[in-house]
């Protein structure tokens, strides 16, 4: 069984939520669902503890998400991106059983957890994104829907 589930959210690092939301409404005709200023606390960061803030607006698209991120602060894992790569596709991520199954296959396969913590939306559910960028170009993170470990 693959540890890392299925794909359902794609994320987009940008300087301007505002521009991105313009962008939709061009391209798509489309408003988000959510838009939001996120600060994640105590959060972990190339093994740092640290607290990361971020502009989000999601997009619901066929059901995939998509998700735009605009990094309020320096020091994290989306700031580092806009700042090595410009913006663009920042992540795919997977919903997972288990962050302890998928973090295990990632790191067996040579890649590294780059940011974890746990969710905004509470209730035990936890992130974590793995550096892929030097193989894939973008990052993947996972999220446990059910609150599990």
């Amino acid at each position: 069984m693959n540890p890392l589930g299925r794909i359902d959210q794609v994320g987009i690092v940008v300087r301007d939520l505002d521009a991105a939301a313009d962008g939709m409404r061009r391209v798509f005709g489309a408003e988000p669902h959510t838009r939001q200023e996120n600060t994640y606390r105590r959060t972990t960061y190339r093994g740092d503890e640290i607290d990361a803030s971020v502009g989000v607006m999601l997009y619901d698209l066929g059901g995939i998400e998509l998700e735009f991120l605009a990094p309020r602060s320096s020091g994290n894992v989306w700031q580092d991106f806009l700042d090595e790569r410009g913006e663009g596709l920042h992540h795919i991520r997977f919903a997972v059983d288990s962050h302890t199954a998928a973090r295990d296959d990632l790191h067996s396969r040579g890649v590294e957890t780059y940011q974890e913590g746990e969710s905004m939306r509470g209730g035990g559910v936890r992130y974590a994104y793995y550096d892929t960028v030097p193989q894939l170009g973008f990052l993947i993170e996972t999220l446990n829907p059910r609150g599990r470990a």
